[in-house]
């Protein structure tokens, strides 16, 4: 593993400003490209150019990056290994004006949508990431021992169901493969919701997404633990390797006092809650619809909740404390979404227009709205 610099004076802030730029620009192409009617193509309606990022989803990637701004400066704080994504951003607002030429069709709206919608989890990530690290410099007391505790309440016992995991490679191996598609989880409701026209259920996914991001990251900067494997002698095991664990050395060294650039690639810092436990919850629910796919979830993420008490190395409150956080985020998300909708309806608002042109966005704002 590579060695982390530490400086003398503060650095300059590549990741915000890689974040910062790409969040900029992204609400800029979005306001430009996704600000018109809804219009009628040779007798077929087309779905209206609507955002899929709602308000409040943009808000809350804007906090995320104001709390990673925040936390960075007054922690003396560089996390200079996160990814340039200009070129995404460009890329995307390039297709989108390729795109317009096309005629516009209802699979031409939908691979525009799922591009922004794409660009907007990445930037939300990528703000998340550095949000994440630079608040876990402020070093509150880890709470291992609380956690465990929990653990050993609810009559769960972490060491005892890892050995079992770890003598049985068959199952260790169903779990690292459903622990490991976390990233293809994120993005499936994306896909699935914008090329079967579901813009508000999309929209209701995008900011319980981001809901739940946030307020994981913020808990767990409040309530910092190691995680179990810290506590036990990974010599001890056989076949598992706690790929997705907390990193240690990244956790303790973000905890020390003075200037800090970290140059590894970063890692999940967050345990309490886990967020792919969030995510094995989140994805289906959002799926419920679709029966076939939601039926093949069921079974993808009771592995990978099964896989992150040993892949990911935590502690089996973290797993309830995470599905909690799906629920949660849903619940709130589609509340918010039904407010922005009803707000945008109602009389004398500029987006409502006339005839068949406000029973489109109606229907986009309110029916398709869980």
């Amino acid at each position: 593993m590579a060695r982390k610099s530490i400086c003398t004076a503060p650095p300059v802030k590549n990741a915000i400003f890689k974040a910062l730029w790409g969040l900029l620009a992204m609400n800029f192409s979005l306001a430009m490209n996704f600000g018109r009617l809804a219009r009628m193509d040779r007798g077929a309606t087309v779905q209206a150019r609507m955002s899929p990022i709602s308000r409040a989803a943009t808000l809350l990637t804007f906090g995320l990056l104001t709390i990673a701004i925040i936390a960075s400066l007054a922690k003396k704080f560089t996390l200079a290994s996160l990814p340039n994504i200009i070129w995404l951003v460009a890329g995307v607002v390039v297709l989108d004006i390729l795109i317009q030429f096309l005629p516009q069709v209802r699979i031409v709206e939908a691979v525009r949508t799922f591009l922004y919608g794409l660009m907007y989890l990445v930037i939300t990530i990528l703000c998340a990431v550095l949000a994440a690290y630079a608040m876990q410099r402020f070093a509150f007391p880890l709470q291992d021992r609380l956690f465990a505790s929990a653990d050993l309440a609810l009559g769960l016992n972490w060491l005892d169901y890892a050995h079992w995991v770890d003598r049985h490679i068959g199952v260790q191996r169903v779990f690292h493969f459903a622990y490991d598609t976390i990233q293809i989880q994120i993005v499936l409701p994306l896909a699935v919701l914008a090329f079967s026209n579901k813009l508000g259920e999309l929209r209701v996914y995008l900011l319980a997404f981001a809901i739940a991001l946030s307020v994981t990251i913020v808990i767990s900067a409040l309530m910092p633990a190691a995680g179990p494997i810290a506590l036990v002698d990974r010599a001890t095991f056989d076949i598992l390797q706690f790929t997705g664990a907390t990193p240690l050395d990244h956790l303790m060294r973000l905890r020390e006092a003075g200037p800090f650039v970290l140059t590894d690639h970063p890692g999940g810092i967050a345990t309490f809650p886990s967020f792919h436990s969030t995510i094995a919850v989140l994805t289906p629910l959002t799926l419920r619809g679709h029966h076939r796919i939601f039926l093949v979830l069921l079974v993808l993420d009771a592995a990978m909740l099964g896989g992150t008490v040993t892949e990911g190395a935590h502690y089996f409150v973290d797993i309830f404390a995470g599905g909690c956080m799906a629920f949660f985020a849903r619940a709130l998300a589609t509340r918010i979404i039904k407010a922005e909708g009803r707000a945008l309806l109602k009389p004398g608002n500029e987006l409502v227009g006339g005839g068949e042109q406000a029973d489109v966005q109606l229907a986009l704002l309110s029916e398709q709205t869980p």
